[in-house]
């Protein structure tokens, strides 16, 4: 696996409330998170970085047993339970801060990680920052916005064409450290070899389509074959294009090539 991460404060905002964090470790073992922090500019920065650190810590805990010790066995339960206990580690990491902090009062920040082991992608989101998972010229949500957006499309209300252009877009239903617990969702993605992960925040998805996102990631012949150079320089494609396209808000973009 290859993987290339990069973050920019895009052509609007003043400073960068993203973060992101990628851990290796061994050559099939990857943990990527990405946050968006929201509660101004103080708030939103802080939060992303406490939710990053918080569920890296978890993961990192939970997971050295078995680095150490490769006989040892992870079910697909014990994942799953790890992948909440680190939500609820940074949910409630974040919550205490605001607590502590009257001027901090209501940050949050959203939340999109995967842990992959050998072949599998276990996922897990708070928010709207999104996993795809790409494979020649077809390109996959596999986490699903929480956002008022969404809710008007599950209902009905709107169809998913129209979405973009909503003014509601930017309304999250679900965000880690607003509230006393959160509620994350969580997914299993089987990966072929060639295929690619991409995590990102909404400032790459409101900026670029899924057609150009994919047009970027998976336009080669041979993907199996790219090296880091390349995969960086896709990421940086695709932060450019948003940029170029208005650039509205913070860009985080993760690639992993499988």
């Amino acid at each position: 696996m290859i993987c290339s991460a990069d973050s920019n404060k895009g052509q609007k905002r003043s400073t960068n409330q993203d973060s992101y964090v990628v851990r290796k470790y061994t050559e099939r073992t990857y943990l990527a998170i990405v946050c968006d922090g929201m509660g101004g500019v103080k708030g939103g920065e802080e939060a992303s970085q406490i939710a990053c650190e918080a569920f890296l810590q978890t993961i990192d805990k939970w997971i050295t047993p078995y680095i150490k010790d490769r006989t040892k066995k992870i079910s697909t339960t014990e994942v799953k339970r790890a992948l909440a206990k680190g939500a609820d580690l940074a949910n409630e990491q974040v919550y205490l801060r605001a607590k502590q902090d009257p001027s901090l009062k209501g940050m949050g920040t959203t939340l999109v990680a995967v842990l992959i082991l050998e072949q599998t992608a276990f996922v897990i989101n708070i928010g709207d920052s999104r996993l795809y998972y790409l494979k020649g010229k077809t390109i996959k949500q596999v986490t699903k916005d929480h956002s008022y957006v969404q809710y008007l499309i599950d209902i009905g209300h709107i169809v998913e064409e129209s979405a973009a252009s909503n003014s509601n877009k930017n309304i999250i239903t679900r965000a880690v450290g607003t509230e006393v617990s959160c509620d994350p969702d969580i997914y299993m993605q089987k990966l072929d070899a060639g295929g690619f992960l991409l995590l990102c925040t909404d400032g790459l998805t409101n900026m670029v389509d899924n057609a150009t996102i994919c047009d970027i990631v998976s336009n080669d012949k041979n993907s199996k074959s790219l090296d880091q150079v390349e995969i960086d320089l896709k990421v940086r494609r695709l932060i450019d294009t948003a940029n170029e396209n208005g650039g509205l808000d913070n860009i985080t973009a993760v690639l992993i090539r499988i």
